[in-house]
């Protein structure tokens, strides 16, 4: 299924990971080129390199703002971190085998005694395009118009106290929780790149501005952005060649999964991201193209899923926090603030939200309707209503693997979580019971669903067919990308096609799953809210499912703490992967395999190196690319 919500998944990197060489166990393994005889894994081209030449790559999606992309207020999903690329670089990168974050514009980061601190030690004399130093205030300036940001803020916040200048080229990251992880976030999520401050701005109209290896030229948002080199990037590679190699590089905004496909044939680009199985299996019949997969990459790949509501409200946190008072949820947040206790009215209005479920006449969020999928019974049901199987075989055309949790067997953190079966009797059977129970003779919710992708409207209709055998009926709520985002964001949805976790390291997900003590004070890191039930738990801010449960939030803060690959690691995202199975705030599919496909006269794509100009990195790493060792035959 194409992706809907991937990334490296706004703000995190998702996606997968792609070595730069051929070693056993990585993705290029068996993936030669489809010439006989071939010495080089697919991509790789250890000859001179050729300058000059525009590359235009094909992509899924575009921002919907140009002038605020950057790290600190974008929302990035794959094809805005292919774009990133281009234009910024990030404080780490991750190598080959995706197990440690290599220096890109920092050149250390050191842990205190406990993981709650890290010193960054920043790399001197790199230049933005425009001339401006790259240095701590800088770095300083990018984390602090990100905790502002609306957004982003909210995701950082649980990690991230604030970042200090120690001197004019070291910084330090005082975190809010014991991580000993940490630098892979900073290779990792969007946060990791640094962008000129004059862009946070918030009535900037220019372009933005980054050290990255190529600069803006013009963006016609949502059909194409277009890059000319950066004559004064301070990246050069192993040969001391100043890099890029290419003149330009263009980003063409191609929606649906055939379209990129056939522009890929045609020639009409150069190369392709495709998330679609039925279209990366058409590679391996394109005259002049060769491609690589994900399928073996070092790490989770992102998971194909249905993201349930599992509370049926807005955003609690939201409503805590008083985001909506202009529709009478005041939020207990503002008494906080002032000292005082918060009604418990209030309270019990962010608890609640404002509950109910998407109207399928009016597709409009409905108050006045009774919700379904905060019912775990139904969640359940529709588990083991869905064939995950079939949806392989039909949806993917069996590229990847069918998935029964976050991690793939071959994980180091893969324990068989339980996940419900496929029995359509038994699911009937609790549709059944649900009926009774609450005294209704329907059933019934809408799914979220990608306009203009012909791959969501196919796997919607396997999920209607097989969900109306055990009777439920689902109707679709097709919008843009970015419409659908806001609506799982705001919690304005029943259940919604979606991809997103994976990644080389779990700690990345952590802000996906947090939930807080709802009752606890604020002093003890809870929301304040006493008159409710002792020991209620409230989804963060970016737990778009809102399953807040105790179980999964301790499992994750002792994975965190722990030394990496220790087995209290492993043990603790074990169970949360268990815990998901009975409650279903997540109806796991199959992976998400990420392909990238390049015509003949592309070479040397499957390459990326950290900023020693030496070290092998991921690129592409699953959803992105990078693009300054890249050159056109």
């Amino acid at each position: 299924m194409s992706s809907t919500f991937d990334r490296r998944s706004f703000l995190t990197h998702s996606a997968a990971t792609i070595g730069g060489v051929a070693m056993a166990g990585t993705v290029v393994d068996g993936l030669l080129a489809n010439v006989a005889g071939a010495t080089l894994p697919v991509g790789v081209n250890n000859g001179k390199p050729r300058r000059g030449g525009t590359l235009t790559v094909g992509t899924l999606s575009d921002v919907p703002n140009f002038h605020i992309f950057n790290g600190a207020q974008g929302k990035m999903d794959a094809s805005a971190f292919c774009v990133a690329n281009a234009l910024y670089d990030p404080l780490f990168v991750m190598s080959h085998n995706g197990r440690t974050a290599l220096p890109m514009l920092a050149l250390s980061a050191t842990p205190n005694a406990n993981y709650t601190v890290w010193t960054v030690v920043l790399r001197q004399g790199v230049t933005f395009s425009n001339g401006d130093p790259f240095n701590a205030a800088i770095c300083l300036a990018n984390y602090t118009a990100a905790a502002a940001d609306p957004t982003v803020g909210l995701a950082i916040k649980p990690i991230i106290a604030s970042v200090t200048a120690v001197s004019a080229y070291t910084v330090a990251y005082n975190l809010v929780i014991p991580f000993s992880a940490f630098p892979i976030s900073l290779a990792e999520s969007q946060i990791s790149y640094m962008a000129h401050p004059s862009s946070f701005s918030p009535t900037y109209t220019g372009n933005p501005v980054g050290t990255g290896p190529f600069v803006v030229k013009s963006w016609q948002v949502g059909v194409e952005s277009q890059f000319t080199r950066n004559k004064n990037y301070w990246r050069s590679d192993a040969h001391n060649r100043q890099l890029p190699y290419l003149n330009g590089i263009n980003f063409k905004t191609i929606v649906d999964n055939p379209t990129r496909n056939e522009a890929l044939q045609s020639g009409s680009v150069d190369m392709i991201l495709q998330q679609d199985g039925i279209q990366i299996a058409a590679f391996s019949h394109m005259k002049n193209v060769s491609h690589v997969t994900d399928i073996n990459a070092p790490r989770d790949p992102s998971v194909n899923c249905l993201i349930f509501n599992t509370t049926a409200t807005l955003n609690q946190y939201f409503c805590w926090a008083g985001l909506f008072a202009g529709i009478g949820v005041p939020g207990t947040l503002q008494y906080l603030l002032k000292g005082q206790a918060a009604p418990a009215a209030v309270q019990d209005a962010d608890w609640v939200g404002t509950m109910g479920a998407v109207n399928p006449s009016t597709l409009q969020w409905d108050t006045t309707l009774k919700p379904v999928v905060n019912d775990p019974s139904i969640r359940k049901a529709c588990a083991m209503a869905i064939n995950r199987n079939t949806y392989f075989k039909v949806i993917d055309k069996k590229v990847g693997s069918v998935a029964n949790g976050l991690f793939r067997k071959t994980s180091q953190f893969y324990k068989d979580p339980g996940w419900p079966a496929y029995n359509p009797t038994a699911a009937k059977a609790l549709v059944d019971a649900y009926k009774t129970k609450n005294n209704v003779t329907k059933v019934g919710f809408c799914i979220e669903t990608v306009s203009g992708s012909s791959s969501s409207v196919a796997a919607f209709s396997l999920f209607q067919q097989q969900l109306a055998a055990v009777g439920i009926t689902v109707t679709p709520r097709p919008s843009v990308q970015s419409t659908l985002i806001n609506n799982v964001i705001y919690g304005e949805f029943d259940c919604s096609e979606w991809n997103q976790f994976g990644g080389v390291d779990p700690s990345l997900n952590y802000v996906w799953f947090i939930s807080l003590n709802a009752t606890a004070g604020l002093g003890a890191g809870g929301l304040g809210m006493g008159a409710l039930p002792s020991g209620t738990f409230i989804a963060g801010a970016v737990n778009f499912a809102h399953q807040g449960d105790p179980t999964v939030e301790a499992a994750m803060l002792a994975a965190l703490a722990a030394k990496p690959g220790s087995a209290t690691e492993k043990a603790s995202w074990q169970t949360v992967n268990t815990q998901f199975a009975q409650l279903v705030p997540y109806l796991w599919l199959d992976s998400l395999v990420n392909a990238w496909a390049a015509r003949s006269h592309v070479q040397n794509w499957v390459s990326g190196t950290a900023g020693d100009g030496t070290t092998k990195v991921l690129s592409p790493n699953g959803g992105s690319a990078r693009w300054d060792q890249i050159w056109k035959s």
